[in-house]
């Protein structure tokens, strides 16, 4: 695991009690399609659970299964990518490979929830919240939290991408925004500072290439 022990350790019991499972049965038991990626991994899977955790402490306190239900999102949610970009449609695969993992692992009881956090992470928000209605019901709105949840933990890890990965504008939800500094210290403590530097490089050449374009 990649977080100093201090920063798990200074998390409310709740967070450090799930944040200790399933980091840890995640680096033991969950295989990735690009296990070796500076971005996709299983550390940046971790950082997305202590995020979820931290949330959801503040938002749904003393909730046990909608801990368990954002500690699988964040596990499972990019362990079928096939490369370092958008991918789109890595959250349906990492859906399905979930629910097979439960099928074949009884020691993780299935979460439908995680489902469709995971389905949907990598689209437009008004198509997981469409389909969390059609499929959820009256049990919706807490599984929108729960997704609004997730996707902002995920957001969080942007500074992964350097100084431009994230706009805080974007995040879905108070508890996150206040957390936009924890996260940028969260990624400096926890990758490589050069490589940082070079990817943070990379995307504001990119940036200038696209903006240059559109003139």
């Amino acid at each position: 695991m990649v977080i100093p022990r201090d920063i798990v350790e200074s998390q409310t019991p709740q967070v450090v009690r799930f944040y200790d499972r399933w980091a840890a049965y995640m680096y033991a038991n969950v295989d990735f399609n690009m296990p070796d990626s500076p971005i996709h991994a299983k550390p940046h899977c971790e950082r997305v659970l202590l995020h979820a955790l931290r949330i959801a402490d503040r938002m749904m306190p003393g909730d046990d299964e909608a801990f368990e239900i954002l500690a699988h999102a964040s596990v499972f949610h990019d362990t079928r990518r096939f490369d370092e970009f958008l991918d789109t449609g890595h959250g349906a695969r990492a859906a399905v490979n979930y629910e097979a993992f439960c099928r074949e692992h009884p020691d993780v009881e299935f979460h439908p929830e995680a489902v469709f956090l995971m389905r949907y992470h990598d689209l437009d928000d008004s198509k997981g919240v469409k389909a969390i209605r059609q499929w959820f019901g009256e049990r919706s709105p807490r599984v929108e939290l729960l997704y609004a949840i997730f996707k902002d933990s995920d957001a969080l890890d942007r500074w992964r991408l350097g100084d431009c990965g994230l706009d805080p504008r974007y995040l879905r939800t108070e508890a996150a925004r206040k957390d936009v500094e924890f996260a940028r210290r969260l990624v400096g403590l926890t990758m490589d500072a050069g490589f940082l530097r070079e990817i943070d490089r990379l995307v504001k050449e990119s940036m200038g290439r696209n903006h240059g374009a559109d003139k």
